[in-house]
This record gives C-alpha cells, sequence and structure tokens, in this order.
C-alpha cells in the first residue's frame, strides 16, 4: 500500500512505515547484547549510536528526495554492521554482506510474523548501498548508496569529527545543508 506521498505503509497500520525497520533493529539489538568490549577498533556505543543517528537522518532526507524512508533507514542500519558485530573497520562495506543476508533472513524466516517480507530487490539495494558507502568521492547512480554517503557524512560531522579536505564529505556535507536550508558551511 502507498501513502499520498508514495511512501509505504503496513497495510492496517496508520503513519509512516518502520515497522519492518524496528523488527531488524531488534535483530541487531539482540546481536549486540552479546559482545564484548575487548579487542575492538571501534568501541560497541558509538557503532550503535552512529546506527541510529544515522538511519534518523536518512529517513528525513528520503522524504525530502522523494525515496523510501523506511529503506532509508534500513541501508543504514546495515551501514556499519560488520564494524559493530565484529569490531573491525578495514573492508567493513565489503564485508558486510553476510550478516545483511544473515539478518534479513532471520527476519523475513522467523521474526516477520504479518510484516511484510524484506524482499531480493530490497535487499540487494541494501547490499550495494553498503558495499560503495566508504568511497564518498564516487557518485553513484544507486540513490540509495548516494544518500547513505550523504548521511553517514553529516553524522560523522555533527558527531565532532574533520571531515578532511580528500574525503569527499566536504562537498557532500556542504551539499546536504544546502538542500535542507541550513545556512551553515564546512571548510
Amino acid at each position: 500500500m502507498i501513502s499520498k506521498n508514495n511512501w509505504p505503509i503496513e497495510k492496517g497500520r496508520k503513519g509512516l512505515s518502520v515497522w519492518r525497520l524496528n523488527r531488524i533493529l531488534s535483530i541487531i539489538h539482540e546481536r549486540a547484547k552479546k559482545l564484548t568490549v575487548t579487542d575492538r577498533e571501534i568501541p560497541i556505543v558509538w557503532s550503535e549510536m552512529h546506527m541510529y543517528t544515522t538511519m534518523q537522518l536518512a529517513k528525513l532526507v528520503a522524504m525530502q528526495r522523494g525515496l523510501n524512508p523506511e529503506l532509508a533507514g534500513l541501508v543504514c542500519a546495515f551501514h556499519d554492521i560488520y564494524t559493530l558485530l565484529t569490531g573491525a573497520h578495514k573492508d567493513h562495506g565489503l564485508l558486510a554482506k553476510q550478516y545483511i543476508v544473515e539478518i534479513i533472513t532471520e527476519y523475513n524466516e522467523n521474526t516477520r510474523d504479518e510484516l511484510s517480507p524484506i524482499t531480493d530487490d530490497e535487499q540487494q539495494c541494501i547490499i550495494e548501498s553498503v558495499k560503495v558507502h566508504s568511497d564518498k568521492q564516487t557518485v553513484e547512480e544507486n540513490a540509495y548508496a548516494e544518500l547513505l554517503k550523504d548521511v553517514d557524512s553529516l553524522d560523522s560531522y555533527l558527531a565532532g569529527f574533520t571531515p578532511g579536505r580528500r574525503s569527499g564529505r566536504m562537498p557532500r556535507i556542504n551539499s546536504l545543508f544546502t538542500s535542507l536550508n541550513i545556512d551553515h558551511t564546512v571548510e
């Protein structure tokens, strides 16, 4: 079912449809509760906070761009899943596929109940977006990959990280500020 804004809503429910996303977050949260804090490049708490904040930013930017906010949220929920679950950061986008497939399979087969499944096309969009999100300088044809690169850059900036001139993050952050009508420039 599509709402008047072309944002999907679950049959029988009102409001923005994020029920599948919420169920996926529950699965991720259960896995994260079993992790230990030793031998990690990136702390668990940072990974979890970054997942939630990019996800919320993504839903807002998706609405502005006419994209599906729930799918944008799913992309962000998974974008650093490898880092969250393993503690390692190197090639985390490229190595995330296994965890994305495992969690989506668990959702589709065991926990979705009456909710719609996450389709193969949606899963592929998530995997492709996550795979390329670290390369902020390349512009992708996939609108969800572009959205992820933008909000990942913005969230890191909002958390106090310096974007770095050659990272590709500054132009993304500034462009996003402009599109959101925020009078601020990162230099």
